[in-house]
């Protein structure tokens, strides 16, 4: 099937339409034309019044640009004077405590002297009491070897009388040890002799009680 053609418009409201538009696109425009001319008047009046501004902030740095140099000139006067007024007071300490340091050192040799001086007392008295401690020392050391030089002449006298008189005894000793090997030697003979004889006599008994019993 064929398709069906669209009813066209009618003349009239066409007519319509476009008029609406048109009269609605005029609207628009004179919107924007009067937005336009109003961005424009306050674009105007915010140049107008960053201008004010910055002429009255320009004018204000200036004043507090002035005020700064002053404070400067100020700070600069006062730091100069400080720094008089600290190298006079500086000068004065320095020359004060020169003067105290010079005393104090002053002062502190006179008493070095004072010290040494008296070390050297100590040292002549110690000195002395060295020296004489040393002969007294040695003094008792002196004695002390001859008492123990006497004790040992003493004592090798006496060891050597304790030795000779231990020879002695040995001495003796060994002749009572002698004697009595003789003793025991003649004993011993005898002893021998009278068993010889008693074997003998044995002996012979056996012989005649073995003769008698034959």
């Amino acid at each position: 099937m064929a398709e069906q053609q669209p009813h066209p418009v009618q003349p009239t409201e066409s007519t319509l339409a476009l008029s609406f538009l048109r009269e609605d696109i005029q609207d628009v425009r004179q919107d924007v034309r009067q937005t336009n001319e109003r961005i424009d008047e306050l674009r105007t009046e915010m140049s107008g019044r960053i201008n004010e501004l910055r002429s009255e902030m320009n004018t204000r740095f200036e004043q507090t640009n002035g005020r700064i140099d002053e404070a400067r000139t100020e700070t600069n006067t006062r730091f100069d004077e400080l720094r008089t007024e600290m190298n006079t007071r500086i000068d004065e300490l320095r020359s004060e405590m020169s003067g105290r340091i010079d005393k104090a050192h002053t002062e502190t040799n006179t008493r070095f002297d004072q010290t040494n001086g008296r070390i050297d007392e100590l040292r002549s008295e110690m000195s002395g009491r060295i020296d004489k401690a040393n002969t007294e020392t040695n003094t008792r050391f002196d004695q002390t070897n001859g008492r123990i030089d006497e004790l040992r002449t003493e004592t090798n006298t006496r060891f050597d009388e304790a030795r000779t008189e231990t020879n002695r005894r040995f001495d003796q000793t060994d002749e009572r040890i002698n004697d009595l090997a003789k003793q025991l030697d003649s004993r011993y003979a005898r002893l021998m002799a009278m068993l010889i004889a008693c074997t003998s006599i044995l002996v012979t008994a056996l012989g005649a009680a073995v003769a008698v019993l034959k």
